[in-house]
């Protein structure tokens, strides 16, 4: 008798006036033309449980998959890690940078693209020195969605295929950019200029110089960097370390010039590539350009149309209600008011107040002034108090000076320094008091920059009718959201973690920076759909870097049967704001089970082989 035949009939009847069911195990046969039972075993009254363990147990013995088993069998011997990375290899696939590579060794049994996808899908998800990610893939379901075996992924290969993926770099960089003007073509209207540095853990590099960055004195190099409105990188190059902001704009104006000359953009950059010089080459160049002044230039400036002296007298508890109140500014929101000052030239300029930049400076001020007068001073009058040896009046002076300087105070504060003789066995030490004295007068002159900054642009052509054909509001607009630039390298120089760099050859330090701007570019454009798409669930997750945190616990697990000795493979199952995320990035696919595992247990079968 095959059970895997039979199904489980019941009938009805009645027994001293009570209705009962019968059970039994039957099989479907045809008898006179017409689908009949033929019982093969009776088993008579069943519990409701009982019904439903007969009706498992033919279910999973008619199940040709199904295995009997128990619990304390079933074990999971290993994780793979899978949706975070997905995530990562779809967006991979987004921007189609498997096209993006056209110089390759031509020898190699995986493609550049491949040794790039993983390098970069690892700085996203589990940033790793080159040497350790081996090991990691060989963690991961990337391998599987590759198609590959992880043996074939090694540290020798790896650092062989960096010199390629830095000979596709400017490949990279014109695929991007052709890609975002075939997807955004309204929204090139402004790029975002800067540089920062990146320390090193050697000296080997020829490009790496010590000297003054952002760390303090380090060996470092520097990163160029030009991103689109949106944050979207699609331009990058690597200068030596010690190069200043300033002389790098002759570069940019070549890549304006030559690279991006079909393009109408606007270049907005930070004060520190300000001169007369560099503004001035922009001018003669025709490139549009929006960017800042330093603080000591504006009084100059504006000197013929506002009297800053009035602006001492405002005060961080009415500024807002002050500020609304003066007839000089225009108020384009909370934290922006601005007035047209004047055309130079083409060179255009515009004077911005921010409230909360006056309270911020008006407070630290203050604070700075407390700072020096409770602590500083006290701590360097109990040294001087305590001295075993005569002091000079200037030496000790300069002292005072460094730190009043420090503290920004210098302009409006002065130490006096009065003698003190102190006794120390017969012996007559001479030392200082130091006395600070403020002059409010110079306080008060220091006071009324507050607030303060300045817009220049050459986007100076008006209309008929003598109006500015870009306006004010649009003008200052780029430069206030240049946040953009500073996100993109608080993001790839902290979660991307270029720094520390472990590699020494100029090649190979170039191409761990374009792998380090292509894990930036998929988790800019993570976080700009999370934007775009916000959620119900998962309206707490606004960041990639959520994302891969949320999404860290879905694996591909593997399930042993040990009284069987047989594997299997399922994926951790998705709750529900697991799948709102991938709902937001437009990535629902990632999550077709059956597609995933039957690939994932084919490629196991395939390299086990």
């Amino acid at each position: 008798m095959n059970i895997a035949f039979l199904h489980l009939h019941w009938g009805g009847g009645t027994y001293k006036g009570k209705k009962y069911k019968s059970y039994s195990l039957a099989r479907s046969v045809r008898k006179n033309g017409k689908n009949r039972h033929k019982v093969e075993l009776k088993l008579g009254k069943l519990t409701a449980d009982e019904v439903n363990w007969w009706k498992k147990l033919l279910h999973i013995i008619k199940n040709p998959s199904s295995v009997i088993t128990t619990l304390e069998n079933i074990v999971t011997r290993k994780h793979y890690e899978y949706c975070a990375l997905a995530v990562v290899n779809k967006f991979w696939d987004y921007w189609k940078l498997d096209r993006a590579f056209h110089d390759t060794n031509g020898k190699s049994d995986i493609p550049l693209t491949t040794i790039a996808r993983i390098l970069t899908v690892n700085r996203c998800v589990t940033p790793e020195s080159k040497s350790a990610v081996p090991e990691w893939l060989s963690k991961t379901a990337l391998p599987q969605q590759l198609n590959i075996s992880a043996d074939k992924i090694n540290k020798s290969r790896i650092f062989r295929e960096l010199k390629y993926i830095e000979k596709n770099k400017d490949n990279i960089c014109d695929h991007l950019l052709a890609e975002y003007k075939q997807r955004f073509s309204d929204s090139l209207n402004q790029v975002y200029y800067d540089l920062s540095s990146t320390t090193f853990s050697g000296t080997k590099c020829i490009i790496s110089k010590y000297g003054h960055c952002k760390e303090g004195f380090r060996t470092h190099v520097v990163l160029a960097l030009l991103v689109t409105e949106s944050g979207i990188p699609f331009y990058w190059e690597i200068l030596p370390g010690g190069t200043a902001d300033a002389t790098t704009v002759e570069w940019l104006l070549e890549k304006c010039r030559n690279k991006f000359k079909e393009l109408n953009i606007t270049a907005v950059f930070d004060r520190g590539f300000v001169s007369d010089d560099n503004l001035g080459r922009f001018e003669n160049s025709g490139i549009k350009y929006i960017s800042a002044m330093d603080r000591n230039q504006l009084e100059n400036i504006c000197a013929d149309q506002i009297n800053f002296e009035k602006y001492s007298e405002f005060s961080p508890e009415k500024i807002h209600t002050q500020i609304n109140s003066d007839e000089v500014f225009i108020k384009v929101n909370s934290t922006t008011y601005y007035r047209e000052i004047k055309v130079v030239n083409s060179r255009r300029y515009i004077l911005c107040f921010n409230p909360q930049l006056f309270i911020d400076q008006r407070n630290a001020r203050e604070k700075s002034i407390k700072l020096f007068s409770n602590d500083i001073l006290t701590e360097l009058n109990d040294e001087l108090e305590s001295a075993r040896k005569s002091r000079a009046y200037e030496t000790t002076l300069s002292k005072f000076s460094k730190y009043m300087a420090k503290c920004k105070i210098s302009s409006f504060a002065e130490i006096e320094l009065n003698p003190l003789i102190i006794e120390d066995d017969g012996r007559k030490i001479n030392s200082f008091q130091g006395h600070m004295h403020i002059d409010e007068k110079k306080k008060k002159s220091a006071m009324k920059m507050d607030g303060f900054w300045m817009l220049v642009t050459n986007l100076s052509e008006k209309n008929s009718q003598d109006d500015f054909v870009v306006s004010s509001e649009d003008a200052l607009r780029p430069y206030r959201e240049k946040v953009i630039i500073e996100d993109a390298f608080r993001d790839i120089k902290s979660f991307i973690e270029i720094a520390p760099v472990y590699v020494w050859l100029e090649k190979h330090i170039k191409a761990h920076y374009t792998i380090c701007v292509l894990a930036y570019l998929i988790n800019r454009t993570i976080s700009n759909l999370l934007r775009e798409n916000p959620g119900k669930l998962s309206g707490d997750i606004k960041t990639h870097c959520a994302v891969y945190k949320e999404l860290s616990s879905c694996s591909i697990d593997e399930i042993y049967i040990k009284n069987l000795e047989q594997s299997n493979y399922c994926m951790t199952e998705l709750n529900k704001k697991q799948k709102e995320i991938l709902q937001r990035l437009k990535a629902s696919g990632i999550a077709n089970v059956n597609g995933i595992l039957n690939k994932f247990r084919k490629n196991i079968t395939d390299h086990s082989n």
